[in-house]
């Protein structure tokens, strides 16, 4: 792995390890709502803690979706909202946290404020722009397709590249390629190809964990997908965007569970000439929202000017307390002005 450097900042490397060595019970926390990446990165850390033979415990926030359940070590997660009790318990005797796969105690849902109380030393390992100021130590590159990739370049700059073993593998590669689309976008960077090369050179099935990951689908599942695509698509071809929603009704007809709309967002690029596509999603006390665009069209600035969210340029979340048809009324007034500056 000499060809292209590793991506991490030494001096950082030096502070986590001295925190590792002092630290007697690590936390790993996931944010709310957590995705391949998340769960995969946090798996990942955990298994290396283990091996390393550390204490370590992965406390997600809520729960995720069932088509990750399959990966190594996922029995051991601890869902918070669920086990309160203990998660709080483990968490005031932790005297070292990581922030894993976000970079705002905000995107840690009920976690939020315990987590801005603790006292243990926080180390945070993200990809996602405007860090805020949280931690103790830091990792946060915007250039890695994930966190996934970035905990391998934190996993290597320890030295310890040779503890990746299949399993650890197996989290890392599910992480980098739910986060892409299968490699498809954000992903071009040779880097990233070396590190999918070795991760495969490490004896890690890619059918099986694609087959996982993007075939087995519910048959509930399938048919809410088949909805947004028919009766929750709405298409305006003046802005190159396409506009997908779902209210509380709909995800109750086809009972609906957590990661049920995961990637969903995705399916109205594939149109020719759109730009834009967004999915209105109707929870209980909210409204969730997800963006994605191609190419340089920065559907961030949207999320996070008018919905609450942020993330990547092409790929980023909102949320609103407004009703769900005057949550969709604000995008659309919002896009003649977005449109025209991408055109000027």
């Amino acid at each position: 792995m000499n060809n292209i450097k590793n991506r991490i900042d030494m001096d950082l490397i030096a502070k986590a390890e001295a925190l590792l060595q002092e630290s007697k019970q690590i936390a790993i926390i996931p944010h709310s709502g957590p995705d391949g990446d998340a769960i995969g990165s946090s798996l990942a850390l955990y298994q290396y803690l283990n091996i390393k033979g550390k204490q370590s415990k992965i406390i997600s926030p809520s729960d995720y979706p069932e088509f990750l359940n399959w990966l190594p070590q996922n029995a051991e997660v601890l869902i918070y909202i669920s086990y309160k009790k203990k998660a709080k318990e483990y968490l005031n005797s932790s005297d070292l946290v990581f922030i894993v796969d976000h970079n705002s105690f905000k995107r840690s849902g009920d976690l939020e404020k315990i987590l801005q109380e603790l006292t243990a030393k926080k180390i945070m390992i993200d990809h996602h722009p405007e860090p805020e100021q949280i931690v103790d130590v830091m990792f946060s590159d915007t250039s890695m397709c994930a966190t996934c990739e970035l905990m391998y370049e934190f996993i290597e700059a320890l030295g310890d590249e040779n503890l990746i073993d299949t399993q650890i593998a197996e989290c890392l590669y599910t992480g980098i390629v739910t986060d892409t689309g299968g490699l498809s976008y954000n992903s071009s960077n040779p880097r990233t190809y070396q590190i999918v090369g070795d991760l495969l050179a490490r004896g890690i099935d890619k059918s099986k964990i694609h087959s996982n990951v993007y075939d087995n689908f519910s048959t509930d599942r399938m048919k809410l997908l088949g909805h947004c695509l028919d009766k929750g698509l709405e298409v305006l071809p003046e802005y190159q965007t396409a506009i997908i929603t779902l209210s509380q009704e709909d995800l109750l007809r086809f009972k609906y569970t957590d990661g049920d709309t995961e990637g969903f967002v995705n399916y109205p690029l594939s149109i020719q000439d759109m730009l834009v596509s967004v999915i209105f999603i109707e929870k209980e006390d909210m409204v969730k929202i997800s963006f994605r665009s191609k190419g340089n069209v920065p559907i961030n600035s949207v999320a996070s000017e008018y919905f609450n969210g942020g993330g990547h340029m092409n790929a980023a979340g909102g949320r609103t307390t407004d009703q769900l048809r005057d949550a969709i009324a604000k995008f659309k007034a919002v896009l003649p002005d977005f449109y025209k500056s991408l055109k000027s």
